[in-house]
């Protein structure tokens, strides 16, 4: 009860404390809301086919609990927290059968209730939660089915364990397939330490890799259609710092992997029993693939699950109870002070990094926005093309922001990038891996071809710059304080102006945004070094709706004079900027010419001689037909 009680205070907590209007928390759990929305409203089956079999498991049964009377956000407001309840139970219910021993099971509940897996999944994983408490339920039936006494039970015992890990794949494949490499990594312990029958060990590995390999296919065919948003790559995300690490282990699992080093010294520790063999091998293949992020960035969002799955419950269970030199650790009453530092401890420990993993991430002028549209049903989500855009410090955050919007309003249409491109029917390049993969992603569910027959939703927090530019107004129409329409026909293809420090593709030096009364664009792109010691470059790309001749104008501000400014369109030079010192904004032509239909890419060199000062203060950029 006591445990139950932690994590049901520390969730109630978390809500008083992060929930804002009562909202779910979470960073993933908009989706979930949303895709619960969808599978009720479509149907399981055609919602599984729609997901290509990914991970559709909890969606599928959020939804049946949906129908029957508990809408999305509150599903994704009580089944977490029940699924963490559920799994904690299994744990020392393994524990318990397995050890027999009264110290290892209070052990395993007080680790058990406060494992940072449980804790971190709970909060916007839920795809993972719920496969990870299946997987729970599945060793605690593979390791009974090794030490059955009666053979005849295999069977039954191995067609549950293959129904189990079917089941756990349609949930998160990825979990699946971990924890099932720990079980065939520890039948190979047991094997080797005489702790299992050559036969057993066959019909196991043989119903572990057979019922797992549909959701393998599964799983590659996902990565392969991921990849192919990158060009046949998957996205290369940043490595985990060692901080990071300890986070994760948080403070039962660190303690725990400082001690085994010493119960190995007092040669109080050998794999002697099933649980052992198993938690060491699950122990070796969390911290073999979570370094493995070192050698291919790309695995980077594996390696960190790995961690997170560091199997602290039954480490702790194991390793606590044999360091018997310890007064406190050889004495029920001893263990019972230790559940009582753990369960505290953690629970001080999780309050102090709640707001890290649980918070309601969206601003209220954001869900005024959405309920606002929720409400009024001003325009029809089926029909409507969702515009985002990112600062630079918050890439991926639209993936994020898409989520919300079908969370509160069902399926529809997306688009990342700037609004020329949309209208020109391109894509946005981006050069970033993050946010080329979610812009492809959106595409993949656009008609872009037949964006003139959708309606164009422009939402103030979801896009950047904020606030937007002057000349947006000329074609968004205001529906509510932060939510426009845009006017299709007051857009002018012929006439398209591009915001510089919004727009920014790549860069060297310091560049960097500041305000100024001048700037239509509300900020401009600005470079002022006095002292230079490289060549300072930006990139930035427009669209040319179809092949014709284009004028490129720079709005910029004539300074006093400064290194020449380069200017490259597609690789070819064209310009040389210099200042006249006026002080004023002033318009300056770069190109007139033929542009072929498509993307271009213009760049801005400013020379590094070092007895002028490098200096650019860019508005906006203008495309226009002669």
């Amino acid at each position: 009860m006591v445990s139950i009680a932690t994590i049901s205070g520390l969730w109630i907590l978390f809500y008083v404390s992060y929930s804002t209007n009562g909202l779910p928390l979470g960073w993933d759990t908009p989706y979930y809301v949303w895709r619960i929305h969808s599978a009720a409203i479509s149907g399981i089956s055609a919602f599984a086919i729609n997901a290509r079999y990914y991970d559709f498991l909890y969606p599928a049964v959020g939804s049946l609990i949906s129908l029957a009377g508990l809408d999305p956000f509150g599903v994704e407001l009580l089944v977490p927290v029940l699924l963490w309840i559920v799994g904690e139970l299994i744990i020392v219910a393994i524990v318990r059968r397995e050890m027999s021993d009264a110290r290892a099971s209070l052990i395993a509940l007080a680790a058990g209730s406060t494992w940072f897996g449980l804790f971190r999944l709970s909060s916007d994983l839920h795809a993972n939660l719920l496969g990870l408490v299946l997987m729970l339920s599945g060793t605690w039936l593979f390791l009974h089915a090794q030490g059955e006494a009666r053979l005849r039970r295999l069977a039954p015992n191995a067609l549950g364990l293959g129904g189990i890990v079917i089941l756990s794949s349609l949930a998160h494949i990825e979990t699946t397939i971990f924890v099932s490499a720990t079980w065939l990594l520890g039948l190979v312990f047991s094997l080797w330490r005489g702790l299992v029958s050559f036969q057993r060990f066959v019909v196991l590995i043989a119903t572990i890799s057979l019922s797992l390999l549909p959701g393998v296919i599964i799983f590659w065919y996902q990565q392969q259609w991921v990849a192919g948003l990158l060009q046949g790559r998957l996205p290369a995300i940043p490595t985990m710092p060692l901080a990071t690490w300890i986070l994760y282990l948080g403070p039962v699992g660190f303690v725990c992997l400082f001690a085994l080093p010493v119960v190995f010294y007092l040669k109080r520790l050998q794999i002697s029993s099933r649980i052992i063999a198993l938690t060491f091998s699950w122990l070796l293949l969390s911290l073999a693939i979570g370094f493995t992020q070192y050698l291919d960035q790309s695995i980077t969002p594996f390696s960190e699950r790995a961690i997170i799955l560091t199997p602290t419950p039954f480490l702790a269970a194991i390793v606590i109870p044999r360091l018997r030199s310890f007064k406190l650790t050889n004495q029920l009453k001893g263990i019972a002070l230790i559940f009582i530092i753990t369960i505290g401890g953690s629970t001080v420990y999780y309050i102090d990094i709640g707001y890290r993993f649980y918070g309601t991430s969206i601003s209220d002028s954001a869900s005024a926005s959405l309920q606002y549209l929720q409400s009024t049903r001003v325009i029809d989500p089926n029909r409507s093309v969702f515009l985002f855009s990112e600062r630079p410090n918050q890439l991926g955050s639209s993936d994020h922001n898409d989520f919300w919007v079908g969370a509160y309003l069902g399926d529809h249409y997306s688009y990342l990038g700037r609004v020329d491109f949309l209208m020109a029917g391109l894509e946005t390049p981006f050069a970033n891996d993050q946010s080329a993969q979610i812009s492809r992603l959106f595409l993949n569910g656009l008609r872009i071809a037949q964006v003139r027959n959708l309606t164009i939703v422009y939402i103030a927090d979801f896009n950047y710059p904020d606030p937007m530019p002057s000349f947006y107004w000329t074609f968004l129409h205001p529906l509510s304080k932060s939510v426009y329409e845009m006017n299709q026909t007051a857009w002018n293809p012929n006439q398209v102006l591009i915001p510089a420090y919004s727009s920014v593709l790549f860069s060297t030096g310091g560049w960097y945004s500041t305000q100024g009364t001048w700037a239509r664009s509300g900020s401009s792109l600005e470079l002022n070094s006095t002292r230079p010691n490289q060549v300072a470059n930006v990139s930035l790309a427009f669209a040319a709706p179809q092949e014709s001749t284009y004028n490129i104008v720079l709005r910029i501000w004539d300074g006093v004079p400064a290194n020449p400014v380069s200017v490259v369109l597609d690789g070819t030079y064209i310009h040389q900027l210099t200042y006249t010192g006026t002080s004023m904004a002033v318009n300056a032509s770069i190109f007139s010419g033929v542009l072929t239909k498509g993307v271009h890419t213009l760049t801005l060199s400013v020379g590094d001689e070092p007895t002028m000062s490098q200096y650019l203060n860019l508005d906006y950029i203008s495309i226009s037909k002669p």
